[in-house]
């Protein structure tokens, strides 16, 4: 038996009691025999003694089975012995008016106590035979005759000592039930505080101590009916933290819990006592705002979330911003139950996310046409890469100062069934949204090294390859693991591929990116900054990073020739990237003067329309056989 399960440990507790209590019953009551063995010896009374010394020995045996585990044998042995006794006793002397008789209510009450239904019917049974034939065999057939009444003192120590042994034998077995009655008033106290306990697990998030979602969903409907009844508002507030992983990923995840916890706190203090704050999941939090007039009470309580949680907030002496995303929904004008809330609020909340996140936005329907526009992409961009639907063109990367080719920028291009040749503007997005930018990008990376590692069996040697890596494919996919399975695969050298990221995947200073990085730049690839000067450029990054090449983007490009501010930038640009030995490929070249003004600012090599536009494999191949020999 396992002792450690409270039920087997209770069981275990009774049976030792009830094995306790038999003893000392017995005791008693053989304590008690023999006392009166001892004074009828003396008077004589051998017809008394004989029932008084056979009981006894009953209690022996009583003991002796008890020893052994069979307590409940014990129990009707000892009934059965005293009850057997008693008979005996009141037989042999006087009859009806023997003080024994007291002993009958006692052995009920004992046997009501101790034995089973059954045994007990029998009992009460017996006795009530016993005293019918005793009275019959006294009164009708002869069979005995009274003995001499016994004198006052003689009953008075009789009687004494029946209410001795069954007063304290009762009241031991009485005092176990209330005990027992104690144990389950207990029990069942402590089954409704766990219950209560498990109630309110079942419906609190147990980091944070708020409604968790199953919660928060019953009560926005309780506050969604009683606003229908009254003709008032609802607004749905859906709180997505900016940038959460962060705090796992650089102090851990007890940071991580403190951080929610003090999350929850700002949260609770930015509503009302009558609004309903809940954890929807993770870093994700509802807020029902009740008996709202119109939308300037939702913005106003958004303002408040924001400025709350834009205070520092600090976990283990660090300063933590807490920026969040916030959509928010209407009732009834966005949704007329919790489900259709909600998703119209997360649908509002993408929205200020890549309005720049930090800010919260309403939904409309405009929203909803886009979430549908974004859903139905996804699942054609899935079935596209499941029928093979996407090619590669090239664009020649070429050298300013005497347009030799150094290699190409592959560009994927979505061969729709019904739509035609799709630029990327049209669907990167959605796969960066969707996640489906890691399989996709995989394959990108995968065909751009087959088709390069091709063309150098084929003749066209001392070409790079350069393929975009987009920074869902850093945060979600093990970017460092495919750039070296797919150098492995194709066979392609690594110094002839170079990876593009754009500048804002720096920001993203995590150090599973950090070691991304370093991984692929162990691996002989070369790096380059994308559209560098557009995002957040800082000297630091370039130096922790040790890229390898900077492209300007085409927007400084275009305009370098009119706009005397753009020059100068571009020609910082070109003299910060020579300071720290990096190559310089500007973007968007389409005139021979911006070739040449390029040329002259420092810049390296270049791309763009004047040189050629994105080429299929085909017309890639023919612009490089034609390029190869001029490069001798």
């Amino acid at each position: 038996m396992d002792m450690s399960d409270p039920l087997d440990l209770h069981a275990a507790e009774t049976r030792a009691l009830r094995a306790r209590r038999l003893v000392q019953i017995a005791l008693l009551v053989m304590v008690a025999m023999a006392i009166a063995m001892v004074f009828y010896a003396i008077k004589g009374s051998w017809q008394v003694v004989t029932p008084l010394v056979v009981g006894v020995f009953c209690m022996a045996g009583c003991l002796w089975l008890n020893a052994r585990g069979h307590t409940d044998a014990a129990n009707d042995v000892l009934i059965s012995a005293v009850t057997l006794s008693m008979y005996s006793l009141v037989w042999v002397a006087e009859g009806l008016h023997d003080a024994a008789l007291f002993t009958f209510p006692v052995l009920l009450i004992l046997g009501g106590l101790l034995l089973r239904p059954l045994a007990f019917g029998v009992l009460l049974a017996s006795q009530i035979a016993f005293l019918v034939i005793l009275t019959m065999a006294t009164e009708v057939w002869g069979w005995r005759v009274d003995a001499t009444s016994s004198s006052n003192f003689e009953l008075l120590r009789d009687v004494s000592m029946i209410l001795l042994v069954g007063g304290v034998a009762v009241g031991l077995v009485v005092a176990d039930l209330h005990r027992l009655l104690a144990h389950l008033r207990l029990q069942v106290q402590q089954q409704d505080v766990a219950q209560k306990e498990l109630t309110y697990l079942s419906q609190h998030d147990g980091l944070t101590g708020l409604p968790n979602r199953a919660m928060g969903r019953q009560m926005l409907g309780q506050a969604i009916e009683h606003a229908a009844r009254r003709n008032l508002g609802v607004a749905l507030l859906f709180v997505d933290l900016d940038h959460f992983k962060h705090v796992n990923d650089t102090l851990g995840h007890d940071a991580g819990d403190e951080f929610l916890r003090k999350i929850a706190l700002r949260l609770s203090a930015a509503v009302r006592g009558a609004d309903i704050v809940a954890r929807h999941g993770g870093d994700e939090f509802t807020m029902a705002l009740t008996d709202v007039a119109d939308a300037q009470d939702a913005s106003t309580v958004a303002a408040n979330v924001l400025r709350s949680l834009a205070e520092p907030i600090v976990i283990k002496g660090h300063e933590l911003q807490a920026g969040c995303s916030i959509g928010v929904a209407l009732f009834p004008q966005d949704g007329k139950d919790y489900a259709s809330l909600l998703r119209a609020a997360d649908i509002a909340m993408y929205q200020a996310k890549e309005s720049g996140r930090n800010a919260f936005r309403f939904y409309s329907e405009e929203m909803n046409a886009q979430h549908q526009h974004a859903m139905t992409m996804a699942s054609e961009l899935r079935s596209a890469l499941a029928r093979d639907e996407f090619v590669l063109h090239y664009q020649p990367i070429v050298c300013l100062a005497d347009g030799h080719l150094l290699g190409a920028e592959a560009l994927v291009r979505w061969q729709h069934p019904t739509r035609g040749l799709l630029a990327p503007d049209q669907f990167i997005a959605a796969a960066e949204k969707s996640g489906l930018i890691v399989d996709l990008g995989q394959w990108v990376l995968l065909a751009a090294c087959r088709q390069m590692r091709a063309w150098q069996v084929s003749g066209l040697t001392g070409l790079v390859v350069a393929v975009n890596l987009s920074p869902v494919q850093f945060r979600r996919g093990e970017v460092d693991a495919v750039v070296a399975q797919a150098l492995q695969e194709t066979g392609l050298p690594p110094e002839a591929l170079e990876l593009e990221i754009v500048e804002s995947t720096l920001i993203d200073d995590t150090e599973s990116f950090i070691v991304a990085l370093g991984r692929i730049k162990a691996l002989g690839v070369r790096i380059a900054i994308d559209d560098f000067g557009t995002g957040y450029s800082n000297l630091a990054y370039l130096q922790r990073f040790a890229v390898d090449k900077l492209k300007i983007d085409r927007s400084f490009v275009m305009h370098v020739s009119s706009d005397p501010q753009q020059r100068a930038l571009v020609e910082a640009i070109v003299q910060m990237a020579r300071s720290l030995s990096l190559t310089t490929t500007a973007e968007g070249i389409e005139d021979e003067a911006v070739r040449q003004l390029l040329l002259g600012l420092g810049c390296v090599q270049g791309q763009g329309y004047h040189f050629a536009r994105p080429l299929s494999v085909a017309d890639f191949e023919a612009y490089a056989r034609h390029q190869v020999p001029a490069r001798g």
